[in-house]
């Protein structure tokens, strides 16, 4: 309850930063609609081969077909099942491991902490995509494998971020006053400590989300997130990528588009959640 009203308040309220966070909140809800609804709302079979072929945007194909007479709008629709469901285990399991992995390290220190840091301090330091890429290389093209591979990527950063916040919060006065009447470490870490956490696994969250939709679509550019003819926007637009100079734009243009205006919607509400909870703690 308290993180819904977390994020519904700001929409209420006239502050700095409610702009972008309804922007953003619409453009996330749009396409999660639009995956929900994708059986019902997209007028053809994203997968069959037709005899209209590089068909420009018209009112029978209104993002046009592609090299195989595919429609790119009924692509786009279910592409968008795809990028969601790969980004949503992603960060699933980043912050199923990042932050319980954070919370230990800061609360009990010394030799777990030294060891902790030190594993996800050496995953930190490579290039995400680069890392991403490596695994996914290992794993095999597949969404369930990418998902594993991007969500490998952010555990350090869920980790450092909780870490951090867990030292500065295990020396407060409500920790100590939990100690005394005797709770245990678990219960201090889970009762205490997680929620006064929350808001920034928050915002890390969104602000992840959102480079986590980038590494997702590079990695479907070089065909190591699925297997055609599944519709994806980063294959499609790999597959439109070659035909830009033929004058068929719209193959890479709508792809493009589309991975563009959700990561922002994601990096939006993360900007304004970020913005809200900074004047918030001042």
């Amino acid at each position: 309850m308290r993180i819904i009203d977390f994020l519904i308040k700001p929409l209420r309220e006239r502050k700095p930063g409610r702009g972008l966070l309804i922007f953003g909140v619409v453009v996330v809800l749009a396409v999660v609609l639009m995956a929900i609804l994708a059986p019902f709302i997209s007028p053809y079979n994203p997968t069959e081969i037709g005899t209209d072929i590089f068909a420009p945007p018209s009112m029978k194909h209104l993002m046009g077909t592609n090299n195989l007479g595919q429609d790119m709008f009924s692509r786009i629709i279910w592409g968008s099942r795809i990028i969601l469901y790969v980004v949503a285990v992603a960060t699933t399991l980043s912050i199923a491991i990042g932050v319980p992995l954070g919370l230990l390290s800061g609360y009990y220190g010394g030799k777990t902490d030294r060891i902790l840091s030190m594993i996800m301090d050496s995953i930190y330091s490579f290039p995400s995509l680069i890392l991403a890429i490596v695994i996914a290389v290992v794993l095999g093209p597949s969404p369930i494998n990418t998902a594993i591979a991007i969500s490998f990527v952010y555990v350090p950063t869920y980790f450092r971020m909780v870490r951090g916040q867990t030292l500065s919060l295990k020396g407060q006065l409500f920790v100590e006053a939990a100690r005394a009447i005797g709770s245990r470490n678990s219960e201090i870490m889970r009762k205490y400590i997680l929620p006064n956490v929350l808001p920034t696994i928050l915002v890390v969250f969104t602000l992840s989300v959102a480079d986590a939709i980038l590494t997702e679509a590079g990695l479907s550019f070089l065909g190591l997130s699925v297997t055609p003819p599944t519709p994806d926007w980063g294959y499609d637009l790999h597959v439109g990528q070659p035909f830009l100079l033929d004058g068929y734009w719209w193959l890479a243009f709508f792809p493009g588009i589309m991975i563009m205006l959700l990561a922002m919607g994601f990096a939006m509400i993360g900007e304004a959640i970020n913005e809200r909870f900074s004047l918030g703690t001042r």
